[in-house]
């Protein structure tokens, strides 16, 4: 009889071993069904996650500054972890875009232009214009491009504008460049610091007059 009592105990005790919990759910479908918040005072250990096959509208989860464990929905929040703006500038001066803010946070995002297009302002992307040398009419300038931190105002600058010249189109009229306004626009990615990007020490090299050298890779790379 004894024996018996020992046999149901255990079959009753491995029963419990595989059966599924559900919290707030009177029919689990997992090991644990949780249908409602779960409130985390310590750590979360997720040792075996598995493979996610079900990528598109999958959520992150993420850690609020309240320290409380949050998804994060990319269609009600009001940033991104990637993101993507085109900047159309019209009837740009022949200098070009100087200094344009952007009011984007250098605490909190990191930002590069990707590519850009321009034009005769009013001509749309297609029309004609080149930098083109004030001073030797047999060099065509260099230009620059590009996204930079403000220390003075802590947010992102843009430039476009030509080494040592203008924005030009050619006049049949003075059978030469002239100064023109232009159109241009500029693809800014935005990248969120610490949460997809992370922000290195910067790395200083002299080059000592050579075209050629070396550096120690950054750490973590």
């Amino acid at each position: 009889m004894k024996k018996l009592y020992f046999i149901l105990a255990f079959i009753t005790f491995t029963g419990h071993i595989f059966s599924q919990v559900g919290i707030n759910n009177s029919s689990p479908s997992a090991t644990l069904d949780v249908q409602g918040e779960v409130l985390v005072d310590s750590s979360v250990y997720l040792e075996n996650p598995g493979n996610n096959t079900n990528i598109r509208g999958s959520k992150f989860l993420v850690v609020t500054t309240a320290n409380d464990l949050s998804r994060y929905d990319i269609d009600i929040s009001k940033y991104g972890p990637i993101n993507y703006v085109e900047f159309a500038f019209k009837n740009l001066s022949a200098d070009g875009l100087v200094d344009y803010d952007t009011k984007i946070s250098t605490s909190d995002y990191l930002v590069s232009i990707q590519g850009y297009s321009c034009g005769i302002a009013g001509a749309g992307r297609t029309g004609s214009i080149m930098p083109h040398s004030s001073i030797d009419a047999l060099n065509i300038e260099g230009y620059q491009i590009y996204a930079y931190p403000n220390s003075s105002t802590g947010t992102w600058f843009l430039r476009a504008f030509i080494n040592n010249s203008t924005w030009q189109k050619y006049s049949s009229s003075h059978s030469d460049y002239i100064d023109t306004e232009i159109d241009m626009w500029l693809n800014v990615m935005i990248y969120r610091k610490g949460f997809i990007a992370k922000t290195h020490t910067d790395i200083t090299v002299d080059m000592s007059d050579s075209p050629t050298g070396s550096v120690a890779v950054p750490t973590g790379f």
